[in-house]
């Protein structure tokens, strides 16, 4: 039972680096392909499928992104009151606010299938051949990766306020 245990948690800890590396390599790309498209537009050299490039790379970067930033806690967030709370208060907060995260993941994740499979005969202007799918199909997978990052945080607080 270890050794399994062991095993997912390994194969997990390398998807948050891989997903964590593949965010950075999509912010990073986005930035170098708008700049060069500014570039090459100063010398009357159109880029046509710069914009829908950058904006693939985006999209993936920014979802996979927020799965980070939420797994290693570093979202945005305003806690003077939630950290005056007595312990026991702060884990029903905590919970309560996890399960409208998690309402609102299963219907980004219901609605981002839906999205994906109405794209799929959509294509990019500068990229003819691949189709828009590509890009709505990030919002779901990403879903159900913070889902999984929300059910890890759920795990956590039950077991160390119990």
């Amino acid at each position: 039972m270890d050794t399994l245990r062991n095993i997912v948690k390994r194969t997990y800890a390398g998807m948050c680096a891989v997903e964590a590396a593949l965010s950075a390599v999509c912010l990073i790309t986005t930035v170098v392909v708008i700049f060069s498209l500014a570039v090459f537009r100063s010398f009357d050299i159109p880029i046509h499928w710069a914009l829908d490039t950058a904006l693939l790379v985006f999209t993936w970067g920014v979802f996979l992104g927020a799965d980070v930033a939420f797994r290693e806690d570093k979202l945005v967030n305003v806690d003077f009151v939630y950290t005056r709370l007595p312990g026991k208060l702060k884990t029903v907060v905590s919970l309560f606010l996890y399960l409208l995260m998690a309402v609102f993941l299963i219907a980004l994740l219901y609605h981002g299938i839906d999205l994906s499979i109405s794209t799929k005969h959509r294509s990019f202007q500068g990229i003819p051949h691949l189709s828009f799918t590509w890009v709505t199909i990030s919002m779901p997978i990403c879903s159900f990766l913070m889902l999984i990052s929300l059910s890890i945080k759920v795990y956590r607080t039950l077991v160390t306020r119990s």
